[in-house]
């Protein structure tokens, strides 16, 4: 990665920072240097096969604004305008920054950026796709709670496979590596990231063959695919699925795991509610009006919440409110409908269309995110109520 800072002058513009003896300059470059780092790990992820952008096309920007957004929460200020998080770290350990190299801080920085975009990213996924998020946990817990499954990291990828044991009855055939039942310890100068949860990579892995191509694995998923099935039940099945085809890789990468799940399940539903709307009954309409009128309820609420606690106490302008009550509408019409909805601020957007992501997130967010969280929840609360 190619720093935006001079050869030697790394150490002091950090120190610079940190006791916010900076100019607007070297805040500039500063954040530029963070943003880079985050945008270059991003990339990363993508070069591994992970969907990071919303939208599907190669928008540079796009993956620019994540970067920022994934750094903004370091550039926390307390009262005293002091950077808190940048302070702790750097001042808060055994290190003096003016010891040491460009090269040691560069370190240091990637540390740091690199954690606080894995946890931002894992925030923006969970909103971007609550299912998708939810799948992932429960295949996570599946590994974690049962021998049956194990796992390990590779490139920056997780993949999952079959332990030696049974599986609903029969045992998987495994090649006895050392005569004596046992797997051979793994040789010297093994990978750390390949090692699974249980150590070093059992030596049946058919590492050496190509991955099954997806189309492939849910074809044949498909085939054995009940709606009742539990998440461990869904990974036994592909699990299964490769390790009968000496073709491929007996192993599979998580993420294609839970792809594979959750679009499975949402084409399901989709063929559920296609066939229900060409036949419905007098009691599906009442539902279909009894679920508009709690909608227009929720719409009420939060009407009455942006009102009395924002607009009346000076924390927002009229005219806002106003917008933040048109946008929230929009949005829950969409939930409502069974619809993709976008982004917070996407939607924000649509009603202020020269507000940038900046903006947003130094004088939107907070507020509007918080009665998007709100509006979801009663809404939510009140559908269980119907039901």
């Amino acid at each position: 990665m190619e720093t935006v800072v001079k050869s030697g002058t790394l150490p002091q513009l950090v120190n610079k920072i940190c006791y916010g003896t900076y100019k607007e300059p070297e805040l500039t470059e500063f954040v530029n240097l963070v943003q880079k780092i985050s945008l270059s790990y991003l990339k990363y992820q993508e070069v591994i096969g992970k969907h990071i952008r919303w939208e599907r096309n190669k928008n540079m920007g796009e993956l620019d604004d994540l970067a920022l957004d994934c750094v903004a929460g370091l550039f926390m200020r307390n009262e005293n305008g002091e950077f808190i998080q940048f302070r702790k770290y750097f001042l808060g350990g055994p290190a003096d920054i003016d010891s040491l190299d460009d090269a040691e801080i560069l370190v240091l920085m990637r540390r740091l950026v690199i954690k606080k975009t894995k946890q931002e990213l894992s925030r923006i996924f969970k909103e971007r796709d609550p299912e998708g998020a939810k799948i992932v946990r429960n295949i996570k817990v599946a590994i974690k709670s049962s021998e049956e499954f194990s796992s390990f990291r590779e490139m920056g990828r997780e993949y999952i496979y079959t332990t030696n044991g049974r599986e609903n009855g029969f045992r998987l055939e495994l090649p006895n590596l050392n005569g004596n039942g046992h797997d051979r310890p793994a040789r010297n100068g093994q990978a750390r990231d390949s090692e699974s949860k249980n150590g070093a990579l059992p030596k049946y892995l058919r590492r050496a063959q190509p991955a099954i191509p997806e189309r492939s694995l849910r074809g044949e998923y498909l085939s054995m695919y009940c709606p009742k099935d539990p998440v461990s039940a869904g990974l036994r099945k592909m699990l299964c699925v490769v390790k009968e085809d000496p073709r491929y890789q007996n192993f599979l990468p998580l993420d294609m795991v839970a792809r594979i799940m959750r679009n499975t399940n949402l084409e399901m539903v989709r063929d559920r509610l296609s066939a229900q709307v060409s036949d419905v009954s007098p009691i599906d309409a009442l539902k279909l009006k009894e679920i508009e009128k709690r909608k227009l309820e929720v719409l009420e609420r939060i009407q009455n919440k942006i009102q009395s606690q924002y607009v009346d106490t000076d924390k927002i302008s009229p005219e806002k409110g106003k917008i933040y009550y048109l946008t929230l509408a929009e949005i829950l019409d969409d939930i409502s409908q069974g619809k993709k909805y976008d982004s917070y601020y996407k939607h924000l957007r649509r009603f202020m269309p020269n507000l940038s992501q900046r903006a947003y997130r130094a004088q939107e967010r907070t507020i509007f995110e918080y009665l998007g969280k709100l509006i979801k929840k009663w809404f939510r609360e009140s559908l269980m109520e119907l039901l």
